[in-house]
C-alpha cells in the first residue's frame, strides 16, 4: 500500500485546527488565572495577530495580551516510530505520531496611558506558566485526545532576534515573551502499509490411495 504523503491538504488541515485548539486552551486558562487576580470580566488574553491586514493595531488585541504563532517545528527528539497492529488482513503499519514544538508570542499590546498595566499583567501572566508550565489529562480535563501532555517554557532571545523578529511583524517593540509550547502531538491514524499473514499449508489428512495391480 502506498505510503500516505504527510503534506496533503488534509493532514495540514488537521495539524492547525489541533494548534488552534491548543492555543485557544491555553488562552482559556491563562484568562482563568487573571480573572480569579483580578477580577475582570472579559477576556484579558487573546488569541490574535497583533496588527491588521493595514499594519494597524487589530482592535481586538488593543489593550489586551496578543498570543499569537511565530514559529512551529518538528520536535527533534527520537521518539517511537511507527506502530503496528493486527486486523483480519494481516498486520497493520500505522504513521508514528508528528510530534510538535510551537513557538508563541505573549505581548502586552497596550496603551501609553495603560503601559504600565500592561506590564502587570503580563508578569502575572509569566508568574501563572512559572507555576503551571505542564499540562496534562489529569490536571486539563478538555485537553484535545490527541494530546498527551504540553510543556510551556521560556525560549529566550537575543536582541538582534527580537529586532529582526519585530521588523518582520511590522510593528514597534511591545513588552513580550517568546514561550515553546512543546509537544504537540498529532496522530494521524493513516495506515503506511498492510503486511498480509502468511498461512503455512495445510496437510491433508486423507491417506493416499494405493495403485491396483
Amino acid at each position: 500500500m502506498r505510503q500516505p504523503f504527510r503534506g496533503t491538504l488534509t493532514y495540514c488541515l488537521m495539524v492547525f485546527v489541533l494548534i488552534d485548539q491548543v492555543l485557544t486552551l491555553v488562552a482559556a486558562k491563562l484568562n482563568g488565572h487573571l480573572s480569579s487576580r483580578y477580577g475582570a470580566t472579559d477576556d484579558i488574553a487573546v488569541v490574535t495577530p497583533i496588527t491588521d491586514g493595514d499594519g494597524k493595531i487589530a482592535d481586538n488585541a488593543r489593550n489586551r495580551l496578543a498570543l499569537f504563532v511565530t514559529n512551529i517545528s518538528e520536535d527533534a527528539m527520537p521518539r517511537k516510530g511507527s506502530s503496528r497492529g493486527v486486523s483480519a488482513l494481516g498486520q497493520v503499519v500505522v504513521a508514528a505520531p508528528l510530534h510538535l514544538d510551537v513557538f508563541v508570542m505573549l505581548a502586552a499590546v497596550y496603551d501609553p496611558k495603560t503601559y504600565t498595566e500592561g506590564l502587570k499583567v503580563l508578569s502575572a501572566a509569566l508568574t501563572y506558566f512559572q507555576t503551571f508550565p505542564v499540562m496534562t489529562p489529569q490536571n486539563t480535563p478538555n485537553l484535545p485526545r490527541q494530546v498527551k501532555q504540553l510543556t510551556i517554557e521560556i525560549s529566550n532571545l537575543r536582541m538582534e532576534e527580537v529586532s529582526q523578529m519585530w521588523g518582520n511583524l511590522g510593528g514597534s517593540y511591545v513588552p513580550s515573551v517568546m514561550f515553546k509550547i512543546r509537544t504537540v502531538s498529532l496522530t494521524s491514524d493513516a495506515v503506511i502499509k498492510i503486511d498480509p499473514t502468511i498461512h503455512e499449508p495445510v496437510a491433508s489428512a486423507t491417506p493416499k490411495e494405493e495403485p491396483a495391480s
